[in-house]
């Protein structure tokens, strides 16, 4: 059987879970599998897709299962990064006078109030990487550099999906 490059690359990441190489994993590596390809997901979308691919009875998730998700989900353009101008705008939003920068408490009050909301973990372990504990300002270009996943291309799904789709 011929693999496309996107089915081999999410093989790839799969044997690096699969460590008895019984082409399953346990359920609670799915989470980091798919965040390892550079795919962004919710709490509430990886239950959805372990919904999806788990054999429950074991406790596992097969590999075919998780790679004939994934694929459809990759050609779907779903879990797919946001683009780094998508989140240079959002960050201008909150910053009106164009200071290249936010305070902390905006930034906090944002994550907390709008859309999917943080948790308290979650607030402080994005802070500690964020901000500048002195200035307590978050210089959201440099931040921005920091969450864009640095996937070489021959490793990026989402860059393989769209040349196979050009």
């Amino acid at each position: 059987m011929e693999f496309s490059q996107i089915e081999k690359r999410l093989i790839e990441a799969f044997d690096v879970f699969d460590n008895a190489k019984v082409h399953q994993v346990d359920v609670r590596e799915l989470g980091t599998i798919i965040r390892s390809l550079g795919c962004v997901i919710t709490e509430a979308e990886l239950q959805e897709i372990q919904v999806e691919v788990e054999d429950v009875e074991n406790n596992c998730v097969p590999q075919d299962r998780f790679v004939e998700y994934m694929c459809k989900a990759i050609g779907e353009q779903k879990y797919k990064p946001t683009d780094p101008e998508d989140l240079l705008k959002a960050f201008q939003v909150l910053d009106p006078e164009n200071r290249g920068y936010i305070l902390r408490n905006e930034l906090e009050k944002a994550v907390t109030e709008v859309g999917e909301p943080f948790t308290v973990q979650e607030v402080n372990e994005m802070m500690s990487i964020a901000c500048d504990s002195q200035t307590n300002r978050i210089n959201y270009e440099n931040y921005i550099n920091l969450l864009i996943p640095k996937i070489p291309t021959d490793k990026n799904i989402f860059a393989m999906s769209e040349i196979k789709g050009a």
